[in-house]
């Protein structure tokens, strides 16, 4: 056996441990090569030292491993006194093996708690299904969720769990899955949300939206599906647009609902050249407004701010708390901002806040125009300020320098155009005529820019609530960016390797489950710990959706003579997800009746 740290074609470099052995057939003999365990991105292990991989392979040759991932594969050998690498692949009659993972409880649990079994289960009924879908379903989220690989290498590792997940033996059944996957997305999002609203408590009055995007490996975009007469039915879903990444390839937009304990309510795909605009309303018609949450106050980012969103949104009697760019605010907004009468300060003079109610006109998707009533809140904090003047140093740096040096302006870049003035001025009189034009930096203008820095407008219908407790909620969109933050790292939900439009969706549904799992675990080590689910500061304190992972994928069982098995030593971290559900996993050479009452023990814990 020996450590390998794969590196495929546009993914992030993966350490897995892998042996060889011999195949012989018809009196030939052929080495081949098997993955024993994947143990996850380079990254997460990389101490920051020289040839990281290097000494990891030398040190698991040596037994003595870096990484506590890999001690488990190793034992003492009393008669040479150092650790030899043991892995035994041997399957009993019963399907259970050597060495496998029993972390993939919980999860297990928590599919059949959200609904999603008895949804695919009566599709499968009505559809007359032979393979088994539940459980290649399954497969895919567990395999998400604990050590994200690709479709296949996911299906060629499907022993790895205990009692085995699936009884598929047909790798293309794995893709017929997630044909239905597809099928059954709303439907699965809507039975998750049953469940979590009527068991924890679906927190829905702040309903947090954003957007991402994902790159895939094609060089050009998707074509749109047409009628006979040329009118696009379907566009192309992989599109060249603005990639969050800075990318050039095509991306898909995802748009994202989380609630206010951070726990997800629904997503929604789009083609990669849509704007953010443009996805808050066909993502609420098709999600949260069919979903009888009640009233929802949408919380969101500058992107999403335009009349046709907020007509949409107060027309479902929903609300809304959005950004406002200051600098694209009107002359009147921003007199209003510098003026000092009105504000309220802290003690320590770093921040300072005040609203005003006001009338204004909006246009919908119609185009045609109507009245709203809003709390429009300013405050302006020196923590962002420090930040603005340390981010636009140079720029700042150069505006001066163009003032004291006009003919740098020559080369001028497209950030200043809007500082610039143009003016005919006579060369050798500088008296202003209509002979030749020459540019020059408007004083006014940057005085303007420099004096806006530090300061944030938020837009709202709720003109009854505090300042703070608006701008608290609208600080609330760091959840929604945490939870593209693991969905892309953790989860691995990037780069995508399928390419039609029913598997890529079906790929982010397996995504969004398995997201909704890891919140919903962290959520209850949360309340477990007597901590504010809702607290937007340090909100995962409780445990890192990493250190979950890490903890639930590193839960192995190890087979011994005589029917017994050796478990891994629960850590601190998966003491305190076993604590939280109130599962005692801590057994001394169970049998494998043993290990079945541990599984039926998160069957039957209160998981949602």
């Amino acid at each position: 056996m020996f450590v390998e740290c794969a590196k495929m074609k546009g993914r992030t470099p993966y350490l897995r441990v892998s042996e060889t052995y011999g195949e012989t057939k018809d009196g030939t003999t052929k080495i081949k090569k098997r993955i024993i365990r994947n143990i996850g991105p380079l990254s997460r292990f990389d101490d920051g030292m020289p040839d990281f991989v290097g000494r990891l392979k030398r040190s698991f040759k040596d037994g003595t491993p870096l990484i506590k991932e890999l001690e488990d594969l190793a034992v003492r050998n009393p008669t040479r006194d150092i650790l030899t690498v043991r892995f035994d692949r041997r399957v009993d009659s019963d399907g259970f093996s050597h060495h496998k993972n029993i972390g993939y409880f919980i999860f297990d649990a928590l599919y059949d708690a959200l609904g999603i079994y008895d949804v695919l289960n009566l599709h499968k009924s009505r559809s007359k299904i032979e393979y088994d879908l539940n459980g290649l379903a399954k497969l895919l989220v567990f395999g998400r969720a604990l050590s994200p690989d690709s479709k296949i290498g996911t299906f060629e590792d499907r022993n790895r769990c205990a009692f085995g997940v699936t009884s598929s033996e047909n790798p293309i059944e794995t893709y017929r899955t997630l044909d239905v996957l597809d099928k059954k997305a709303e439907s699965v999002q809507k039975r998750m949300n049953l469940k979590i609203a009527s068991s924890v408590g679906r927190n829905t009055e702040m309903c947090f939206y954003d957007v991402t995007n994902f790159w895939f490996e094609i060089g050009e975009n998707d074509p749109d599906e047409k009628d006979e007469e040329g009118k696009v039915v379907r566009p192309g879903l992989r599109k060249k647009g603005v990639s969050k990444e800075k990318r050039g390839e095509p991306i898909v937009q995802m748009g994202l609902f989380i609630d206010d304990n951070g726990i997800p309510v629904a997503y929604r795909l789009f083609p990669g050249n849509n704007t953010d605009q443009t996805t808050l309303r066909p993502a609420l018609s098709k999600t949260v407004d069919t979903m009888k949450l009640g009233r929802v106050i949408v919380v969101a980012d500058g992107g999403l701010n335009n009349g046709p969103n907020i007509a949409h949104l107060l027309d479902k009697g929903n609300g809304y708390i959005l950004s406002k760019s200051t600098k694209k605010s009107d002359k009147n907004v921003k007199a209003w901002m510098l003026d000092e009468d009105g504000y309220e300060w802290n003690e320590t003079k770093t921040f300072k806040v005040k609203s005003t109610i006001r009338t204004r006109k909006i246009k919908d998707a119609e185009g045609k125009t109507r009245e709203i009533r809003e709390k429009l809140v300013c405050y302006w904090s020196k923590k962002h300020y420090d930040r603005e003047v340390h981010e636009n140093k140079k720029f700042v740096e150069y505006l001066e320098s163009v003032i004291a040096n006009p003919d740098k302006l020559k080369d001028k870049p497209k950030k200043i155009e809007k500082f610039l003035t143009e003016m005919q001025v006579d060369k050798e009189t500088g008296e202003v005529l209509d002979t030749e034009k020459i540019l020059s930096v408007d004083t006014n203008k940057v005085k303007e820019y420099l004096d806006m820095l530090g300061y944030y407008t938020i837009m709202t219908s709720e003109t009854n609530k505090s300042d703070r407790e608006i701008i608290d909620k609208y600080h609330g969109l760091s959840r929604i960016e945490d939870s593209f933050r693991i969905t892309k790292s953790n989860l691995a939900g990037r780069p995508v390797f399928v390419r039609t439009p029913e598997h890529i969706n079906a790929h982010f549904l397996v995504c969004f489950i398995a997201l909704t799992m890891m919140r919903l675990i962290q959520h209850r080590i949360l309340k477990f710990q007597g901590k504010d689910t809702t607290n937007t500061d340090g909100w995962e304190s409780g445990l890192t959706a990493e250190r979950i992972q890490k903890a639930l994928d590193s839960w192995q069982a190890d087979a011994l003579p005589g029917g017994y098995f050796r478990l891994t030593k629960p850590g601190e971290d998966l003491r305190l997800i076993l604590d939280a559900f109130g599962v005692d996993g801590d057994l001394r050479l169970p049998s494998e009746k043993d290990l079945r009452r541990l599984k039926y023990a998160f069957d039957k814990a209160d998981l949602v």
